[in-house]
């Protein structure tokens, strides 16, 4: 920035659960090159009207991270204008990377679109604006043109990371939570070329095609600061794969721990961790472990062999067993991503998955999910769709029928039966998730129970199998049935047997939430803290 141009006032506003790691990069290398930044958290229009009352920004950037809330944004920016807010509106994020000109035409009052990595395009931008230079010659953008929508130049992202200052996350309240937690980020993108997942190409459209780590020892001063500093003691790495890259990404998580270790952090820090079955190896995993790993993500998606072909998984279901039994041996606790149907499912495969699913999950040790693939902007699976023929799209959202009819009937009715166990928000999974989380944990000040570990894991596997069992029942009805509907009888009484035995597990959740607030409050009891209590 000159030194004759006044700072830019950038209001970001953007969807976050966890720490939204991506708009307070933003916020700190804005603020990093003189410039004022504030994050409002999108849920309704009306903080975001009154922050922009409030500041009367220059620009107001929206980081559009669900696809499926476009029609919000929409209206949210609308809004906007209506009460008076005059600043620059641009957008970002993986499907405005992919499909701006969709994106200006849904979104009337939008000026710009952001296109992949936004550090150094919103800091062009903010410039160009405050100087009054013409702000359409910023590389990494698209606007509408006179004709048509107009793309500038891609840029050239930073292979450096260690280039960007912290995340911004000075109105976060960690002293708040009950537990307090927050996201950290070693690294950006991922080795891997999975056929449903964008990551790979968001970050070939950066220039930046791979992964990209941190320097290790600057990512253990960011978790000094935010355990010694700020209180935290969860710390859930946002990285696509924490241990993707082979021997050197191994090296470097190694490196994390050790100095973690080395810096005392692992008597009262925990982790949670993301990667790939074929990585969820004892070697690997045990020195983490050792600096404070209590939780790992997998990414299991399939437990068919065919599937995971189509889903260019690059190894065989027996790698996920492999990989379960590995996090049992270190006394893990997981949760894990899981496709029970794509776009080539067969009536075999979803067999193969629901089988995998009962020897995987069916004890209980994790919740099990299961969905369908998504088709997302920018994967080499909406593209094989595309030049099939087979993709549609229905309010800027992809989509596509089953090559099997009887499947769309048996997805119909799965989506109807479980979206209270999947998908509503407060679902029975997440809950259970959550459980299985806080059961392993162990803290100084909240050590773990085994009691409250078993109880939770009993209910888990209850669900899952029943899960397993009402899912198994409707694949075998639509295959034997020459016209089935998903409003059949028989289905419908399989959703309301599901429906049932649901309401138990919420009741039996209810039970579980009480027996941890027990434990928590008798804590000083000793190490089996739910014994005591109880």
């Amino acid at each position: 920035m000159t030194a004759t141009c006044r700072a830019a006032r950038v209001l970001l506003v953007a969807f976050e659960d966890q720490d939204n790691l991506g708009v307070r990069y933003l916020a700190s290398f804005l603020r990093k090159h003189g410039h004022e930044a504030t994050i409002v958290t999108f849920g309704n229009s009306g903080p975001v009207i009154e922050a922009a009352a409030r500041i009367d920004p220059d620009i107001i950037g929206f980081s559009l991270i669900f696809q499926y809330m476009v029609p919000e944004f929409r209206d949210a920016i609308a809004e906007l204008r209506a009460s008076g807010a005059r600043g620059h509106v641009t957008v970002g994020g993986h499907y405005a990377s992919f499909e701006p000109a969709a994106l200006l035409a849904a979104i009337p009052d939008l000026d710009s679109v952001v296109r992949f990595e936004g550090e150094e395009t919103l800091l062009d931008l903010a410039t160009a604006i405050i100087t009054g230079d013409d702000w359409r010659s910023v590389a990494g953008i698209a606007f509408r043109g006179e004709r048509d929508v107009a793309v500038t130049a891609p840029r050239q992202g930073t292979r450096s990371l260690d280039d960007y200052p912290w995340p911004d996350r000075h109105d976060i309240r960690y002293e708040e939570q009950e537990i307090p937690m927050a996201s950290i980020l070693g690294s950006r993108g991922c080795p891997w070329q999975c056929s449903f997942c964008s990551i790979i190409t968001f970050y070939a459209g950066n220039g930046t095609k791979g992964r990209r780590r941190r320097d290790p020892i600057d990512v253990v001063d960011e978790m000094e600061h935010l355990h010694r500093d700020r209180g935290v003691e969860i710390l859930l790495w946002q990285d696509d794969d924490f241990l993707g890259g082979g021997r050197d990404a191994i090296r470097w998580a190694h490196t994390v721990a050790s100095e973690s270790v080395k810096r005392g952090l692992h008597h009262s820090l925990r982790w949670k961790i993301s990667c790939r079955s074929d990585e969820a190896k004892v070697s690997s995993l045990a020195p983490l472990v050792e600096a404070g790993l209590t939780h790992v993500y997998l990414g299991v998606e399939s437990g068919d062999a065919s599937d995971l072909r189509h889903l260019n998984k690059l190894f065989p279901p027996d790698v996920h067993f492999r990989a379960g039994e590995a996090l049992r041996q270190l006394d893990l606790s997981l949760d894990f991503g899981f496709m029970l149907l794509q776009p080539w499912s067969t009536l075999q495969s979803v067999r193969n998955n629901i089988d995998f699913l009962r020897r995987f999950a069916g004890d209980g040790y994790a919740g099990a999910p299961f969905c369908r693939m998504l088709p997302y902007v920018g994967t080499a699976a909406e593209t094989r769709l595309r030049d099939e023929g087979r993709l549609f799209e229905h309010d800027l959202l992809a989509d596509y029928l089953f090559l099997d009819p009887r499947l769309d009937v048996f997805y119909s009715w799965m989506l109807e039966t479980f979206t209270c166990r999947n998908f509503d928000d407060g679902n029975t999974l997440s809950w259970l998730c959550r459980l299985t989380f806080d059961s392993h944990l162990d803290l100084p000040h909240r050590p773990a129970s085994p009691t409250f570990r078993a109880a939770v894991q009993a209910v888990t596997g209850a669900n899952n199998r029943t899960a397993f069992d009402i899912l198994e029942s409707g694949l075998d009805y639509v295959e034997r049935t020459s016209k089935p509907a998903p409003d059949d009888d028989f289905l419908q009484m399989l959703k309301e047997i599901y429906h049932d035995h649901d309401s138990r597990t919420r009741s039996d959740i209810d039970s579980l939430r009480a027996m941890a607030d027990r434990a928590i409050a008798a804590s000083e009891c000793g190490t089996d803290t739910l014994a005591c209590a109880v």
